[in-house]
């Protein structure tokens, strides 16, 4: 009976082990880009769900295709336009967010970790019109959209 429970616990301890080790391999970003009109007056500023708001989803995985929980994610708002892009919310957080890209401005947005189906997500908002790059990398790994680029936010 020893043995068993001693074998039984080596096993399960070795299965959390392999969880933990799984390393991501590549991250994806669901499309090619994303278009949105733009938010009218002060609604860019919160996640309300206003016409501009734009949720960029990515979901990493290891080298079989599974999912990995637990890998931190960084996200980056390089914004080219003339005015400000709005981060007003991630999966990192429950609280309100307002983070803001100037024009030009590299934003470096600490996007947690990864939920138990190795996705996070980030929320940006516009009230002007332009496009924006939005850079993800989870454990050091760049995330890419369908076509091997980085994600693309228009705003019209």
């Amino acid at each position: 009976m020893k043995r068993i429970v001693i074998a039984l616990s080596t096993a399960f301890g070795l299965l959390l082990l392999g969880n933990a080790l799984a390393q991501v391999a590549t991250v994806e970003i669901p499309g090619v880009e994303t278009t949105a009109a733009k938010s009218s007056g002060l609604t860019a500023l919160l996640m309300d769900g206003s016409v501009g708001e734009v949720k960029i989803v990515l979901r990493a995985v290891d080298a079989n295709g599974d999912p990995v929980e637990g890998a931190a994610v960084s996200w980056t708002v390089k914004n080219s336009k003339d005015s400000v892009v709005y981060v007003v919310g991630s999966s990192a957080t429950s609280q309100r967010m307002l983070m803001r890209a100037f024009k030009g401005m590299d934003l470096a947005v600490d996007g947690g970790t990864t939920d138990a189906n190795g996705e996070a997500y980030l929320v940006v908002d516009s009230m002007t019109s332009g496009d924006t790059k939005v850079l993800v990398t989870v454990d050091e790994v760049a995330g890419k959209t369908y076509r091997g680029k980085d994600m693309r936010v228009v705003w019209f």
